[in-house]
């Protein structure tokens, strides 16, 4: 068969109408490998080395587009991933002239003529034809031994899978053959926590390939929204996740609410398949932290070493006492500005045992049924005015406005917290000057 007719086609994007009559052309011609995903799965796909060329859909969110166009043509000089055909209006010139400036192939204007297909399979056949020429000359020209070659080039993508890409670019390293001992560079980074709930009581019903299998199915269906956002995913530990978010906060924000939307997805299949729904608590928080290696010289490994990381493991931890699915560090939720789409709100600050500062958080209840996120935005000044009141230690008045709030709604979990540790703190501080900050155990 033609090589060109079996290469791994995406879509990415785009109008309903326009998928269709893609789709159809590019059948009646006879390419066999078409499919049409979303972002964060081709994306994963691209890093994967799955994809041959992408028709991506300039309609997409900036951001989106943005990442797509990373993940197939990296920056800093390296091959690119998988040839890029950018689709968009004709009025969009200065996008697409930005896309091409990237390093998009070429472009396609949309709407697609479905009358016309071979308008739009000979532009996509030209692009694959130059790709493929591009590589035949890469292989005539290299002094390394074509199966030499295929050697290092496995390498170096099975060392990406085990070794973040993005660590070794904060390190300033080209593979994990340059890295030594004690490599280390300091970043202020976004680190998010993600954790599933009563996952020892879940795993004590599985058998040890039923737990593996579940976890691989669980973090291959979420993760990849984590370098949708300009994220990366440092460690797996069991069944939580630690990633890194070096942009912006926003970027962690976005993926955690993007991350509980995707769980519901997946729960979704797991009622199909007759199990059991999961559940996902995350924590955020912004700080300063280095990355690094450490061990010894014939056994290290990459980590990241912070107080900022412990916050927020911490943060995620307390989202069990709050009894809501995703809470965000003052450091990350300030930066966000005014004009951020989520909705959150201040639960003061905590302090865990032990620890001599405390930490303002924030709940962010984008993903709350639709009957709470009214009532949280309807209470919203009540609240406040009731934590100001906790904060300059007038526990009475503030357990009575918590109480009212709870008892407006019983699935308000935090106004319930607060209400009962108003209570407990006049009888835990009973003489002594409370200083407005929670008091939690939290690990």
């Amino acid at each position: 068969m033609d090589r060109a007719l079996s290469a791994r086609i995406a879509r990415v994007g785009g109008s309903a109408a326009d998928n269709a009559a893609l789709e159809t052309a590019l059948a009646a011609a006879g390419y066999t490998a078409y499919s049409q995903l979303p972002a964060f799965e081709a994306i994963a796909r691209l890093k994967a080395r799955e994809l041959e060329l992408v028709l991506l859909d300039l309609g997409l969110p900036n951001e989106e587009v943005v990442a797509v166009l990373r993940a197939a043509v990296p920056a800093g000089g390296r091959a690119a991933r998988a040839t890029v055909l950018v689709t968009a209006a004709a009025s969009a010139t200065e996008r697409v002239a930005s896309c091409l400036q990237y390093g998009a192939d070429d472009y396609l204007t949309t709407p697609f003529d479905a009358r016309q297909p071979l308008l739009i399979t000979r532009r996509i056949g030209l692009a694959l034809s130059r790709r493929l020429l591009g590589e035949a000359t890469i292989r005539l020209n290299t002094r390394t031994a074509p199966a030499e070659a295929a050697i290092v080039e496995a390498y170096g993508t099975a060392a990406d899978r085990f070794v973040p890409r993005e660590f070794l670019d904060h390190l300033g390293r080209k593979s994990i053959a340059d890295v030594r001992l004690g490599d280390h560079v300091q970043r202020n980074m976004t680190v998010l926590f993600s954790d599933i709930r009563d996952f020892t009581s879940l795993s004590e019903g599985m058998s040890p390939q039923d737990n593996f299998d579940f976890l691989n199915s669980y973090l291959r269906y979420v993760t990849p929204l984590i370098r949708a956002r300009h994220g990366f995913v440092d460690k797996y530990i069991g069944d939580a996740v630690m990633a890194l978010f070096p942009e912006k906060p926003a970027d962690a924000v976005a993926a955690a609410v993007e991350l509980q939307r995707q769980v519901v997805e997946y729960n979704a299949g797991r009622a199909r398949a007759g199990y059991a729904p999961i559940r996902i608590g995350i924590g955020i928080h912004t700080g300063d932290l280095i990355l690094g290696t450490i061990g010894e010289p014939e056994r290290m490994q990459t980590t990241v070493i912070a107080d900022a990381v412990n916050v927020a493991s911490r943060i995620e931890g307390l989202t069990k006492t709050f009894g809501v699915p995703l809470l965000v560090s003052g450091t990350s939720a300030k930066p966000l500005g005014g004009a951020h789409p989520h909705r959150l709100r201040h639960l003061g600050a905590v302090r865990a045992k032990g620890k001599t500062r405390s930490v303002e958080i924030y709940e962010c209840f984008d993903n709350d049924p639709q009957e709470l996120i009214e009532h949280k935005l309807r209470t919203a000044e009540v609240f406040a005015r009731g934590m100001a009141e906790f904060r300059n230690g007038l526990l009475l008045t503030a357990g009575r406005i918590f109480a009212k709030i709870a008892e407006m709604n019983a699935q308000d979990a935090p106004a319930a917290y607060f209400r009962d540790s108003c209570t407990l703190s006049v009888v835990r501080n009973r003489g002594e000057r409370f200083d407005g900050v929670e008091v939690v155990e939290v690990k």
